[in-house]
């Protein structure tokens, strides 16, 4: 039975403590407090990373994934997402007799139950240390829950990171340092920023047709190794774990004429497709896209192709010194993709069209981009995008 009820707060966060007659007092962190229908309904905060079930003996035990049991697996995207350099390492989870909605290839509908952990860390001379490990959570009201936990030195614990994130959390060679992210930053790329305008997409972004396709990208920037007990798409479909069987392998085109086409296009499809899409939260520049849909065969397809070869970017969000063309072809050091790419300022600010339905007000957007997750300039990948831009000027 339930006692007494008072509320804590540590600077960060506002919880409950609820004092049970039976039981020690147990803390629950609720943010945030949601009202639906006049009732106030909380989402409560997991404390650590054990509490949201990581290492719970269900999961451990359950590390195969028919459809009769739940299925706890790793995976691994053929396009990584670039994070400074850190390593990444993930898991999913679905409960018992659950399947994912694949009817729609590019925006699969997870089961009411499914978590999905990111392990981030970095090799030090004394071997790897982990940084964070950052979960989505699909609850019973068809929301997400999306949580940050924080390793401690001795690497045993991961504890939840407060809203507003730990900013310059772990030193980077020249003088960088990475973040981690806060409740916000996470919106951005996973939730549409919040915005409610339009249809909207799994927050789940790595977990998709293409990027598991058994048709991996041999050339991938940054490609990771997968191991055999990986889960690949069609591993997933044997399982049981899907509503649909795909009727083609999803891939990006190659080109004999462009080699480079295939991984630079997927590496754009990661790490700028997720808000530069037709449904992204980039509805300022809606003109340009940068995602591979799984059922796309040819390069005329493609997001990038369509919107950002030979395209000029949108005026009024064009910084000074900003190229004009998103993509020109033959010329990286004019292409408005690689200036964005290694620009270091945070942000400028401009003002919102009269047409739009927020005109008359300023804005603050980043130039450098990606604008958040990422604080060092990713070489490897601007040195094959130069490449791949100069090789299309002999085409």
């Amino acid at each position: 039975m339930v006692s007494d009820v008072g509320v804590l707060s540590d600077g960060s966060r506002t919880g409950l403590i609820v004092r049970l007659s039976f039981l020690a007092p147990i803390r629950l962190v609720f943010w945030p407090i949601v009202f639906m229908g006049g009732f106030a309904v909380p989402v409560f905060s997991y404390e650590s990373l054990r509490e949201s079930g990581f290492f719970s003996e269900e999961i451990v035990r359950h590390q195969g994934g028919g459809n009769q049991g739940s299925m706890f697996r790793r995976y691994s995207p053929q396009y990584p997402l670039w994070a400074d350099g850190a390593l990444k390492r993930r898991w999913i989870y679905m409960p018992r007799n659950t399947f994912i909605d694949t009817s729609t290839p590019d925006s699969w509908v997870f089961p009411v139950g499914t978590k999905v952990w990111k392990e981030f860390s970095f090799d030090e001379p004394a071997g790897n240390r982990k940084i964070e490990t950052r979960l989505l959570e699909k609850l019973k009201d068809e929301s997400w829950r999306m949580e940050t936990f924080v390793w401690n030195e001795e690497q045993t614990e991961a504890v939840l990171a407060p809203d507003e994130g730990i900013k310059n959390h772990y030193a980077l060679p020249g003088g960088k340092y990475y973040d981690v992210p806060g409740v916000h930053d996470c919106g951005y790329c996973h939730a549409k920023a919040g915005l409610d305008e339009g249809p909207k997409e799994t927050p789940v972004l790595g977990f998709s047709a293409l990027q598991l396709s058994d048709d991996r990208d041999p050339g991938a920037i940054h490609r990771e190794p997968l191991e055999g007990h990986m889960l690949t798409l069609r591993k997933l479909e044997v399982l049981g774990r899907t509503t649909t069987q795909s009727d083609v392998v999803p891939a990006i085109p190659s080109s004999k004429e462009a080699p480079l086409q295939r991984p630079v296009l997927g590496y754009l499809h990661a790490n700028c497709g997720s808000c530069h899409n037709e449904k992204g939260m980039s509805e300022f520049t809606t003109s340009l896209n940068f995602h591979h849909s799984a059922d796309a065969s040819y390069e005329q397809q493609n997001g990038t192709y369509k919107t950002a070869i030979s395209k000029p970017i949108t005026r009024y969000l064009q910084p000074a010194g900003s190229p004009e063309y998103v993509i020109d072809p033959g010329s990286p050091d004019t292409s408005a993709l690689v200036y964005r790419m290694t620009e270091e300022h945070e942000s400028y600010t401009f003002i919102v069209p009269s047409w739009h339905h927020n005109s008359g007000f300023s804005r603050m957007v980043g130039v450098k981009m990606p604008f958040v997750g990422t604080n060092v300039v990713d070489q490897e990948a601007v040195d094959k995008i130069r490449e791949y831009i100069i090789s299309l000027g002999d085409n």
